[in-house]
């Protein structure tokens, strides 16, 4: 899936791909969570990143929609959706709301907050495009769009 045509000369950084940005910012995530260069992710920008890497994979599909995969199924296994899990009838949403408390809440560090806005980056969409928790994918769409990713 081409998040902006191949050939897009208007793009600010030229033609990135998919599958190149998703690259890109699982670098970025990474060195930038372990922080011993010049760019030392914080808890926040952790977990903006990581958001904005997960929209990317989403997009990207082939070896990147692994992760989103493992999530589906955990929330599967838990009950998300289904009705009959260990925690009783859970909706999308319910977990939707769950991770934005985790992140507004929950002690995070850096790996922490990465590891919760990446689920949070596959979990939001499928709420559907008429909820609340569609619009934070559609805006990073959006903005990948225009740098031409």
């Amino acid at each position: 899936m081409y998040l902006a045509a191949p050939n897009s000369g208007g793009a600010a950084l030229g033609f990135l791909g998919a599958g190149g940005l998703a690259l890109c910012l699982s670098a970025l995530l990474i060195f930038g969570v372990i922080g011993k260069g010049r760019i030392k992710l914080t808890t926040g920008k952790a977990g903006t990143v990581a958001f904005l890497a997960g929209t990317a994979y989403t997009a990207a599909g082939k070896i990147w929609a692994n992760a989103d995969e493992v999530v589906r199924q955990g929330w599967t296994g838990l009950g998300v959706g289904t009705g009959d899990g260990p925690f009783g009838e859970i909706g999308i949403g319910a977990a939707s709301l769950l991770l934005l408390i985790i992140m507004l809440t929950a002690p995070l560090n850096p790996v922490r907050a990465a590891v919760v806005s990446v689920i949070a980056a596959f979990t939001w969409p499928t709420a559907g495009d008429g909820s609340v928790w569609a619009v934070p994918g559609q805006l990073a769409a959006a903005f990948f769009m225009m740098i031409g990713g």
